[in-house]
């Protein structure tokens, strides 16, 4: 996939809004999305392209056990359908690492989930520009405070994450989030079942799954499938 592909693919599923009470009640109108990260294998992929969530996710940090060299990583993106964008999940890694991944085409999305402080988003961001690889910076909190919160809310990413840690699989004190007052992912502890309380809870820009969708630590299909069903189907009130 070329540059621009990635790009196009990628202004699908990041359209940027400025924090004003217009574009927050725009966004809300529009359908759920849902990514679906820590995809591994053919099989996943196979699985995505039927279901079609709006991005997955590669984790590219080696010392997590849901890595994958970025060999395979580029042959899995090669098997996923183009409208799906691709996020790569880094945590404190160097910006010529992260711009290999976008030079190559593999990924349309780039997830922070270390400490990259907003020093580092401003350099990555440059680093992007100059190789004509730009894409949306999501930055990943641990969100135990409202001080936190705060921080999440002031962040210069595209998009900020909230989790309860680095893929730990648990839900945070939810109770947390209020007034972010901008597009936001929630992730930590999602699962079929409560993914649709979630987004009518907190109408998350995104809700974002790995361990959710799982069952003895290998993505599961039919989690995927009720997962993406259960977001998307239509209540009662149409909404």
């Amino acid at each position: 996939m070329s540059n621009a592909e990635a790009r196009d693919s990628a202004a699908v599923f990041a359209k940027k809004y400025t924090n004003t009470e217009e574009n927050l009640k725009e966004e809300r109108k529009e359908q759920y999305k849902i990514k679906i990260c820590g995809m591994r294998r053919k099989e996943d992929i196979r699985a995505a392209n039927r279901w079609r969530p709006d991005a997955i996710g590669f984790i590219c940090t080696s010392r997590f056990w849901r890595y994958i060299p970025m060999e395979q990583a580029a042959e899995l993106r090669g098997m996923l359908d183009p409208s799906i964008t691709a996020c790569g999940v880094f945590v404190n890694e160097p910006y010529e690492y992260i711009a290999e991944y976008l030079k190559k085409g593999i990924i349309n999305a780039v997830q922070l989930h270390g400490d990259e402080d907003e020093y580092y988003i401003r350099q990555l961001r440059k680093v992007m520009i100059f190789q004509d690889t730009l894409v949306p910076v999501i930055k990943a909190f641990k969100i135990s405070s409202e001080r936190d919160m705060l921080r999440a809310k002031a962040s210069i990413a595209d998009y900020v994450l909230l989790d309860s840690g680095a893929g730990t699989g648990q839900r945070f004190d939810w109770k947390l989030i209020r007034d972010i007052g901008r597009p936001f992912f929630l992730a930590g502890g999602i699962t079929p079942e409560n993914i649709r309380e979630a987004a009518e809870r907190f109408r998350p820009y995104c809700l974002d799954l790995s361990s959710g969708v799982e069952t003895d630590r290998v993505k599961d299909p039919e989690k995927i499938r009720r997962a993406i069903e259960n977001l998307r189907r239509q209540d009662s009130t149409g909404c």
